[in-house]
């Protein structure tokens, strides 16, 4: 675990987008959230990764990019500020 890495976390609407968006605005190292890109790409591909077609392959298709993201981070200077995480998946599949 790399301790120059901090996750925005919180229930929808709570304003974490914003807040990664201010932050990146102001030079810091940010990750996006990944769910709303599968989103938009599985809309636009006719997939059914998405949360009200298929729970389990969404959440697999974020855990998946989360990882991958959490693994190219390690490069970047710190602090590296992530919108949401691994722990969101896990909530989101309770």
């Amino acid at each position: 675990m790399s301790d120059h890495f901090f996750v925005v976390t919180g229930g929808p609407g709570a304003g974490k987008t914003s807040l990664i968006t201010e932050l990146a605005r102001r030079g810091f190292q940010t990750i996006p959230e990944s769910g709303r890109a599968i989103i938009r790409e599985e809309m636009q591909s006719g997939g059914d990764a998405l949360p009200w077609a298929d729970r389990m392959a969404y959440a697999e298709r974020m855990m998946e990019r989360d990882l991958h993201a959490h693994r190219a981070a390690q490069a970047l200077p710190s602090p590296v500020i992530f919108d949401r995480g691994i722990p969101d998946i896990m909530g989101y599949l309770s």
